[in-house]
């Protein structure tokens, strides 16, 4: 069994090569080989802004549109003067006589003892639509103040009908 000893102590050094240049530099001087730093694209910048801009608004919108609360038919006659021609969402109970001609349709709602009456504009009422239902309605105030003008009905509903008819509702039971 030959063990072979080191002699000396260079034979624990490994060949590290050529020593590090340690010599300080500036940040001003540019060293010879280093790359250029690309200019800009200002137009990058203005649609980077109109991105952003564009997500902006988006946002805003879906946020304010989300806000819109509703008032009980009292409460809209009430604020009729604040309200003015603003948009907004009403409910009340459908009351008769409802009168449909061509793709508009009038009739009233009443709430805690306010009548409101109210122009539909804009398609079909739901089937459900008839009188003693109660409706959530979206839309303003005309101009003069005299009826609701609508685009939007909403009929409200409860869930009386998944107790009065249980037998009619599908159970999720195995």
């Amino acid at each position: 069994m030959d063990v072979s000893v080191p002699r000396s102590e260079s034979d624990f050094t490994p060949d590290a090569g050529p020593e590090p240049d340690l010599t300080p530099r500036t940040l001003g001087e540019p060293e010879a080989g280093a790359r250029r730093r690309r200019k800009r694209n200002p137009g990058a910048y203005v649609l980077l802004v109109l991105i952003i801009g564009a997500i902006g608004y988006v946002i805003f919108q879906g946020l304010s549109s989300a806000a819109l609360y509703y008032r009980n038919a009292d409460e809209a006659v009430a604020d009729k003067a604040s309200l003015g021609t603003r948009r907004f969402r009403v409910q009340g109970t459908v009351v008769d006589p409802v009168t449909k001609v061509g793709n508009e349709v009038d009739f009233t709602i009443t709430f805690n003892g306010a009548s409101v009456p109210v122009h539909h504009i804009g398609g079909d009422p739901p089937e459900l639509f008839k009188s003693g239902i109660p409706v959530v309605l979206e839309g303003h105030w005309d101009q003069s103040g005299d009826f609701f003008t609508s685009d939007s009905i909403l009929i409200k509903h409860s869930a009386d009908y998944k107790q009065q008819n249980p037998d009619r509702v599908a159970s999720n039971a195995p």
